[in-house]
């Protein structure tokens, strides 16, 4: 590893020309300074400057040439993270442009939105709720900064940088016949008012294949595009709904309804993700969210 004060003491005296001059800039003896280039060139395996007698500038070796410049390229970037920190400090304003399946449009990030609210009162949202295969096409084309999705496509410029499987479940009232289940078979769903998402939601194909396989047929009760009214209507007590499995904070309550997950080789898990683009160069205030939002999805309970 190359050592830091060794790498600046080499750019210094690449930019003074000289050693004693490198020296007296930088506060320190020129023994002590030749000492750490000389360790630097240890390290390397390869002379960094050319040394003869009656020249009046150093001049950089081929291999110091080379990692004169690696020491721009890290002084360019200590400058830039201390920017970046500094725009942290209550004087910038930023908006995070964020996409979510309407499933998370209740509890989970709501909270999470309004945690990092408090931390970043300047930052703003503009959150796009709409299925994965869109959000996803609109992550790429740089219309969002960052999704949440389920079941994302497998796309080149697609990086998932948080991934998690979720249950099937089924939600259903506190006063449901199923509600003191651990969990629940798919055969058990039969028989109980269930809603359904519609055919334009692209898990409905999958649904009515699992059903198929199962040699059910399930009569609907309701059938809706709406994730948020099929779990409204059966925590009301209406009918039960096939939902991915709850996430939450820790010491999370919900008294008034349960999620159970549904035990069938059938029923797969869906696959979660925090998604951005690959190669994208986000801003401070997207990292600082991504880094936020990611540590709270790792804590997440379900259920």
């Amino acid at each position: 590893m190359i050592s830091s004060i060794a790498l600046r003491y080499f750019a210094e005296v690449h930019r003074s020309g000289s050693f004693r001059s490198a020296a007296e800039k930088l506060f320190v003896a020129p023994s002590a300074l030749s000492r750490q280039v000389a360790l630097l060139e240890e390290d390397i395996g390869a002379p960094l400057f050319e040394r003869g007698r009656g020249r009046t500038r150093l001049k950089l070796t081929a291999a110091g040439e080379i990692l004169v410049q690696y020491a721009r390229n890290i002084e360019n970037d200590q400058q830039r993270v201390r920017s970046d920190i500094e725009s942290l400090k209550g004087l910038r304003k930023g908006e995070i442009r964020f996409g979510i399946p309407e499933t998370f449009t209740r509890h989970f990030i709501p909270q999470f939105l309004t945690r990092f609210s408090k931390l970043y009162p300047r930052i703003t949202f503009h959150v796009e709720v709409s299925g994965t295969p869109t959000l996803a096409q609109m992550l790429l084309r740089d219309e969002l900064d960052v999704i949440l999705g389920f079941n994302a496509p497998a796309l080149a410029d697609l990086q998932n940088i948080f991934e998690r499987l979720l249950r099937t479940c089924i939600v259903v009232a506190a006063d449901h016949p199923l509600a003191d289940r651990e969990w629940v078979r798919l055969s058990d769903c039969v028989g109980h008012n269930i809603a359904l998402p519609d055919e334009t939601i692209s898990v409905k194909a999958v649904f009515d294949e699992m059903f198929a396989k199962a040699k059910l047929r399930p009569q609907p009760v309701l059938t809706s595009n709406s994730y948020e009214l099929l779990r409204s209507v059966s925590v009301a007590g209406m009918s039960m709904a096939m939902v991915n499995e709850h996430m939450r904070y820790p010491n999370d309550n919900s008294p008034n309804y349960r999620y159970i997950p549904i035990r069938d080789p059938r029923v797969k898990p869906q696959r979660f993700a925090l998604c951005v683009r690959r190669g994208r160069n986000l801003s401070v205030a997207v990292h600082t969210f991504i880094e936020h939002l990611h540590n709270d999805l790792r804590q997440a309970q379900t259920g």
